[in-house]
């Protein structure tokens, strides 16, 4: 297998107590030819100690610090200083199984024809939390392993320049993203299920858009307190 390089990007707002368990699992991967480019997205605990500790550890961690710009914009700023031939995302709350990346590189490797790969999530929580709002049919649920989440994207970073990067949303971006690239570039769903998605994390976007759809998403980060 060619040893391409992996830009891993991880946004993060007030979640100090959270982040350790994300950064680690990257260090743990088996694929090693892999930068992680952290956004401190306008943090006011103390998530900007934790990452640096980190940075101290393994050269190959980069940190942004800017004031708060949301998600999207957040990853695009990231995306802007990356140097992999590839992109992973991972959420400052979630975590990879060690063959994360492995099993993402060597899956386009062998498919060089694929731009994109999502899938592979395996939830963790309550079953009756793993239902969210189907993009696709308002008023109905999906569940969360058929959704477009960002945290399994995986793809050329060239198709992620050509796209535009992702649409500055109040939520969903990442679907907004897939449906996209879908019209112009080859796009396949995995199922390795080698992405550890967290369902108890405080104010889940995901929940907030259940409740109140984008309203409710607005006031609480004007409030500054999700990402």
């Amino acid at each position: 297998m060619k040893t391409a390089p992996v830009s891993i990007i991880l946004c993060t707002f007030n979640r100090a107590g959270l982040l350790p368990r994300a950064i680690e699992s990257v260090l743990q991967q088996t694929y090693s030819s892999w930068e992680l480019i952290i956004v401190n997205d306008g943090s006011t605990d103390k998530t900007a100690i934790v990452i640096e500790q980190y940075r101290q550890r393994d050269e190959r961690i980069l940190i942004i610090n800017q004031s708060n710009e949301g998600l999207a914009r957040s990853r695009n700023n990231a995306m802007e200083r990356a140097n992999g031939t590839y992109f992973a995302l991972i959420d400052d709350d979630d975590e990879y199984l060690p063959a994360h990346i492995e099993k993402r590189v060597e899956y386009l490797e062998n498919n060089p024809d694929v731009d994109i790969i999502w899938g592979g999530l395996d939830p963790q929580g309550p079953e009756e939390r793993q239902y969210v709002m189907d993009m696709e049919n308002p008023g109905q649920k999906i569940h969360l392993s058929d959704c477009f989440v960002s945290g399994t994207l995986f793809g050329k970073i060239s198709v992620f320049h050509e796209l535009g990067g992702f649409r500055n949303l109040d939520y969903a971006e990442d679907w907004d993203f897939v449906k996209r690239a879908k019209k112009k570039y080859i796009v396949h769903q995995v199922y390795f299920p080698t992405y550890l998605y967290y369902i108890n994390a405080p104010n889940r976007l995901s929940d907030l858009y259940t409740e109140g759809k984008g309203e409710a998403i607005r006031r609480y980060r004007e409030k500054g307190k999700i990402e």
